[in-house]
This record gives C-alpha cells, structure tokens and sequence, in this order.
C-alpha cells in the first residue's frame, strides 16, 4: 500500500471514529412521568428552571401553577403547543442542536397524541392507521433518546388500569388500544418511568413520585438512583438524580 493510499485510509478511519463518537455522545435520557390528572404530574414542572425548560403542550391547557403563563410562553421561546408526534420529533431535534441553553424538555398530556390522532382517523377502516399510530410512538421515543447527552425529557403520560376478573391487577402508560399495544410496549423504551402517588391524611394530601413498583404501580428506576421508593414530586430534583446517577 503507497504511503498516500495509506494516509487517505488512516484518514477516513479516523473521520469514521469522530462520526461513531457523536453518535455514543448523543444520549438524551427519556423519563415517563405516569399519573391520573390532578395528581401532581404538571404542578411539579414549577421546580423547574424556565430558563433551561421547553414545555411542548399536546392538549394545550394551563399548566396549573401560578406564573407559568409568564414565565413558559412563545416570548420566551420556552414553550409550543403541538399535537403531532411527527411535529414534536422534528423540534426535539432543533432543540438538541440549537437551544444548548435548554437542558430539559416536557411533553405534556403526551396521551393526546395517540388520542387526537384516534379521532381524526376514527372513519378510516382497516389496521394500517394502528400501525402509523405506533411507528410513530416508536420513531418519538427513539429520537427522544438519541439527542444530546446533557438533556433530560420528561414524557408525561396517564395510566390505564389492567383488570383480572374486574380486578385492577396492575397499571401501565396509556395509549389508543390493545391494536397499538400488540405492536409496540412504550415502557419497554423507558429505563426510568415514575408514578404519581397521592398520601391522603386528616391533614391534607401529599403529593409524590414511585421510583420502584409500589402498591401495584409498575414504577421503575434503576438500583441506587433514587434514596427512596417515594420522593416529592419535584422534578428538578429527579433531574438532578439522574444526571448525578450517570455522570
């Protein structure tokens, strides 16, 4: 092999390595936040800084915290109201390679993107919509995962209760139907996904965070990550676990 055949190979070895090392670099981490409404989901997004925070609203309604409407908004470029997952891949995206300044993305009532969708397709016939409705789900969380590695986004989403006999057996994040369940298992895609938890007392109701099964909830986080199973729902402080957890 000539020297400069030689050179031209180490060279395009190495262009290859720079390319494969983006590529690791890029690991976003995807965390499901999975509660019924008014259990504390949104209200713990008000720990967050909005300086570092992007809020996509799929149903677009308030948050439920005093302020927010001044300090999330489209003046501060911290906040977009979409409800299409493929809309919501794209600016997942322009985030990760344009906004470095945000280091944590919510997307809210993130089940109205499966729901939306049902309603709009609900005269089409035939499995095929199902099947887009899936692809689709799939392509967001994969993308969600692959961008860059200081960011955090939260996937809120409502839990669907699994009967036995009309037993509640169990729970699991909510989507349009067993016909996208059979193809695709969103917490399969998810190595954190917390639930909300409410401890009502003579006192008044707290508000929490599962970060392991507890009573039935499936919630999941790995070994060490959390101090404990329950923990305030506060999410900048479970931003700030797992970022320690991994760094």
């Amino acid at each position: 092999m000539t020297k400069v055949r030689l050179n031209t190979y180490k060279f395009r070895i190495f262009a290859h390595l720079i390319l494969i090392n983006k590529y690791i670099k890029m690991s976003s981490k995807l965390i499901g936040i999975v509660g019924e409404t008014g259990t504390g989901k949104s209200t713990a997004v008000k720990h967050l800084n909005p300086e570092e925070t992007y809020i996509i609203n799929v149903a677009k309604k308030e948050l439920p915290f005093k302020g927010s409407q001044k300090l999330y908004n489209t003046e501060n470029k911290n906040y977009k109201e979409i409800d299409d997952p493929t809309d919501i891949t794209r600016l997942l995206k322009t985030i990760s390679e344009k906004a470095p300044h945000i280091k944590t993305i919510v997307i809210e009532d993130s089940n109205y993107l499966m729901g939306f969708r049902m309603v709009e397709k609900a005269m089409e016939t035939g499995f095929t919509k199902f099947s887009v409705m899936a692809k689709d789900m799939v392509d967001l969380f994969r993308s969600a995962r692959a961008l860059r590695d200081d960011l955090v986004i939260f996937y809120f989403s409502h839990p669907e209760t699994i009967e036995d006999s009309g037993e509640i057996i169990g729970y699991k994040i909510k989507t349009a139907g067993k016909l996208i369940d059979n193809q695709v298992l969103l917490e399969g895609l998810l190595t954190v996904c917390l639930y909300t938890h409410v401890e009502e007392t003579k006192s008044g109701a707290t508000y929490e965070f599962l970060t392991n099964r507890f009573r039935k909830k499936p919630a999941k986080s790995p070994d060490g990550m959390f101090e404990s199973t329950r923990i305030p729902n506060n999410l900048q402080m479970v931003r700030d676990s797992i970022i320690e957890y991994y760094n």
